[in-house]
């Protein structure tokens, strides 16, 4: 260092600098430090969108609502500073309500960690805050889904909820609006399955309005249990169409005599007997075909889905026939509450060829017949619904339909 200080041109060079920032001290000092130091000092102003701002309170034992999440500054000074802020953030925007009372009052939101060669104006200066006393309570879950989803024919459990309760931690005024605290499974296809699915918990008032509070946990699994119930019914025979003039229906015999149908327990319970209609108007000899199953309404399934039908025919003697008109449609098994109109036939009757001995046929009136139709389990809506046949055992029979379509409705709303 002391050889340097002796070197005549390092003292001349020193000396060069040192003038240099004397120079550059005093130009600042005399407002010319622009022509120098260029747009470094030159003021400007930006915003800083979505600050954040920090509350500050007692948060064990308090709940505070109303404050603005955030607020937008607009700082003003030097380019490189406001850029700088700008980038880096580094600065607080905060409320202090460590010595608010409890209820609504007024607050000032405040800047703090900024430079202080910047001037600041927030988009907001004050808000109105409500300041509650923090409770915590425990709450049942109820669990619900759309039970429309539910292919037909299925049914389904009561949700199963686990953990059934959860703790929901709020403000005290909030808490005591609380109505329901529900669990819902979105579902997006037909259900034909037991399903466990995770559902986040929603804590609603009697509007049914999301509150603000902390639900833990805040979500729950939700269980339910579905099955497609199922019956063995025997098969009962409808012939349809008319047969040849020379020729008579002796028998008509189904394998297997009995069928298994799926479907929720209430349209089950209403069905004892599956009609088959058996189109006997091509017969012309005894003859064995396959009969396809139509399901009933609300009936999703029925195994095996084809009967093997036999008929046996010969031709006719002195045997005849004779048209039964107007027999009554009766129905059974519709649900309190609901009305049922006929759509076709609109006069809810239905004719019955029987064919037979005429010394039989004359014996025979419609009031031997019984024809009904079974309405268990069916919903509001258009039906078609299969004709169910009872009657004299030493004639065959016809009808003059195969279905009835039918419409059921809302008696009270019928009425009103």
């Amino acid at each position: 260092m002391d050889k340097l200080m002796d070197n005549r041109w390092f003292m001349r060079v020193l000396a060069l600098v040192l003038a240099i920032l004397l120079y550059i001290s005093v130009a600042v000092e005399n407002g010319e430090g622009n022509k120098i130091i260029g747009s470094a000092t030159k003021n400007s102003s930006g915003v800083i969108e979505n600050m954040p701002v920090q509350l500050i309170y007692d948060n064990k034992n308090l709940v505070v609502s109303g404050a603005p999440k955030t607020v937008d500054v607009t700082v003003t000074g030097p380019k490189v500073i406001v850029q700088q802020v700008k980038a880096s953030r580094d600065f607080t925007v905060y409320m202090d309500l460590s010595n608010a009372q409890i209820g609504k009052q007024k607050a000032k939101l405040k800047v703090k960690d900024l430079s202080d060669k910047l001037k600041y104006k927030l988009n907001r200066t004050y808000a109105t805050v409500s300041v509650q006393e923090k409770v915590s309570k425990i709450f049942n879950v109820e669990a619900e889904y759309d039970k429309d989803m539910l292919a037909t024919g299925y049914e389904a459990s009561v949700p199963a909820v686990e953990p059934g309760t959860v703790k929901i931690t709020g403000a005290k005024n909030v808490i005591d609006r609380i109505s329901y605290v529900k669990a819902t499974v979105e579902i997006s296809k037909p259900i034909t399955e037991s399903f466990t699915r995770a559902a986040t918990v929603n804590v609603l008032d009697r509007n049914l309005n999301k509150l603000d509070v902390s639900v833990n946990p805040d979500k729950v699994n939700v269980s339910v249990n579905v099955t497609n119930p199922s019956k063995t019914v025997p098969i009962s025979i409808n012939p349809v169409g008319s047969n040849r003039d020379n020729l008579t229906i002796t028998s008509i015999t189904t394998n297997p005599k009995k069928v298994t149908i799926y479907g929720t327990s209430a349209r089950l319970a209403g069905i004892e007997t599956l009609p088959v209609n058996i189109d006997i108007s091509k017969i012309t000899k005894d003859t064995t075909i396959d009969v396809p199953i139509t399901l009933p309404d609300g009936i999703n399934k029925v195994d095996p889905e084809m009967v093997t039908a036999t008929i046996k025919v010969e031709e006719k003697k002195d045997e005849d026939e004779k048209t039964l008109s107007n027999i009554p449609i009766k129905e059974k098994g519709l649900a309190a509450g609901y009305q049922m109109d006929f759509l076709s036939p609109k006069s809810g009757t239905i004719d019955i060829i029987a064919d037979g001995k005429k010394s039989d046929l004359d014996k025979i009136s419609a009031s031997d017949f019984n024809v009904s139709i079974n309405l268990s389990g069916l919903k509001e809506g258009d039906h078609d619904v299969s004709y169910i046949v009872s009657g004299p055992k030493n004639v065959t029979w016809r009808l003059s339909g195969e279905k009835a379509k039918i419409r059921i409705s809302d008696a009270a709303q019928k009425t009103e």
